[in-house]
């Protein structure tokens, strides 16, 4: 069976599939793609048991039917080659796949595990039960919710259902979460119509592959599938499938402090620099950012005893209530600012023991981002 396709969209489809691929797994095979020909198309996949990326590709002629696992070596070689449009030859019977390139620099063969002509041997991801549920958004809907909230998600496996983002699906919104008990992200994305409402949780890894992958337009559409176990992502050309964490996601609506009295408005770019600069002194133990308000003013300071350093610096702001003291984890205060986009952020406050709200000033048409952060103890 010969080959001919283009070594850029080839290579560009590998660089994406082969993210997945885990180089420490106990089943050799799955450290290899699955190639899948069928007459004009290629299906490459790649599998780490939990999570499954495919992709389809067009080829430049019909090419018959068959299915090998290739070895990933083939992604390494391909980065060394200019575009051009490559014949690769594969021997149907002892699966030697050989790599003949126009550029006179290279002309090689190599062979490709056995999996039978139907790939049987390659694990299949589980299909979705005959009672999923699927809807579709823009895939700039997705992209927005997964970067928006996924650096909020805990790293930390001990509460496994806050490792992840929650879709929390409404007939008429659809909210993303995202917490590790210290912040919070909530992601509103309004006037979207769904048939029925629920929610899964999406792992974080996936969620980094659907970034990377997804059409950043407005016009394309994602179609999401899932049942109690699994959710799949479909789009004309890539498809991730993978298991939802399973648990209770916390109540976030219930962590979020309503109608705080104490509101200031401030420029966001001129507070985050000033947090990164005074976060410097901060005890390294605690990360401790002194937040102090007074009239029209934000003090920021941070002190480390152990070496004797300390730093404050007065920030200009909108702000004509009374006067507040509140402590902040500096690097976690610093995060926040960083991933939200807006020129000017409202932070809502009510006292020292309560978690600090903050929204953009102006949200854009049909979003309601919240950010919530609690406070630490000041001596």
């Amino acid at each position: 069976m010969e080959l001919i396709i283009s070594r850029n969209e080839l290579n560009d489809r590998l660089s994406s599939v082969e993210k997945v691929i885990n180089s420490k797994t106990s089943v050799p095979l799955l450290e290899n793609f699955l190639f899948k020909i069928d007459e004009d198309s290629l299906t490459i996949l790649a599998t780490d048991l939990e999570t499954t990326l495919t992709t389809t590709m067009p080829l430049e002629h019909k090419s018959g039917k068959m299915s090998l696992a290739v070895p990933t070596k083939l992604s390494e070689i391909l980065k060394e080659l200019p575009e051009q449009l490559l014949n690769i030859s594969i021997n149907e019977e002892t699966y030697e796949i050989t790599l003949k390139s126009d550029n006179k620099n290279y002309s090689g063969k190599f062979t490709g595990f056995s999996v039978g002509e139907n790939g049987e041997d390659f694990p299949k991801a589980k299909e979705l039960d005959e009672a999923h549920k699927s809807f579709e958004i823009p895939s700039e809907v997705l992209i927005n919710g997964i970067v928006k909230t996924s650096f909020a998600a805990a790293t930390e496996e001990a509460r496994p259902a806050m490792t992840g983002i929650l879709f929390d699906i409404f007939t008429d919104k659809l909210t993303f979460v995202a917490t590790d008990a210290h912040k919070l992200v909530r992601y509103n994305v309004l006037k979207q119509s769904h048939e029925f409402e629920d929610s899964f949780i999406l792992p974080r890894k996936p969620a980094a592959y659907l970034k990377d992958i997804l059409p950043k337009s407005a016009e394309e559409t994602v179609k999401i599938s899932f049942d109690d176990k699994n959710v799949y992502f479909d789009t004309p050309e890539y498809s991730v499938k993978c298991r939802r964490i399973e648990g209770r996601f916390p109540n976030y609506n219930a962590v979020i402090q309503q109608n705080n009295p104490l509101k200031l408005i401030v420029d966001r770019e001129s507070l985050f620099k000033a947090v990164k600069r005074v976060k410097v002194f901060a005890s390294e133990s605690t990360g401790l950012l002194k937040f102090e308000l007074s009239e029209n003013q934000i003090k920021l300071s941070a002190q480390d005893l152990d070496f004797s350093t300390s730093a404050e610096e007065n920030i200009a702001c909108q702000y004509s209530d009374e006067a507040l003291t509140i402590g902040f984890k500096a690097a976690l205060l610093e995060e926040l600012l960083k991933n939200i986009e807006c020129s000017q952020v409202q932070m809502e406050l009510a006292d020292s023991s309560k978690a600090g709200i903050i929204v953009p000033f102006e949200n854009a048409e049909n979003e309601e981002l919240l950010m919530l952060l609690m406070p630490m103890f000041l001596n």
